[in-house]
């Protein structure tokens, strides 16, 4: 059963990195990382509140320990997190970029217009 959560995990994870990877930001994608973030949040304080039900929850899907499974959980969040960070800086970079390209112009446009 163990096997099925690994690989579980895994295809979350290549989920996450396929739709980071798919098209620019659009207001849906925001709205599901505000959506998972939340539910992240909410089943961390679950498991602070009530770790036994946390073991109950892991047992249930194979899983030795609550702690086992917020690690799983944790791992694809931390993973989604680094992409979406790695993704929003190349944006900013190729912004940058295109406006200093675009600004060279103007100025060799002005500059040898004469």
């Amino acid at each position: 059963m163990i096997i099925l959560i690994q690989i579980a995990v895994i295809l979350v994870a290549l989920v996450i990195i396929v739709a980071a990877l798919v098209g620019k930001q659009s207001h849906s994608a925001r709205a599901w990382k505000k959506i998972a973030l939340c539910l992240l949040a909410v089943a961390m304080i679950v498991a602070v509140l009530f770790p036994s039900m946390t073991n109950t929850v892991a047992n249930a899907l194979g899983v030795g320990r609550g702690a086992d499974l917020l690690l799983y959980v944790l791992t694809v969040a931390f993973i989604g997190y680094a992409l979406n960070n790695y993704l929003q800086q190349q944006n900013q970079r190729d912004e940058l970029n295109r406006l200093a390209r675009k600004v060279a112009l103007l100025e060799a446009i002005a500059r040898y217009k004469n």
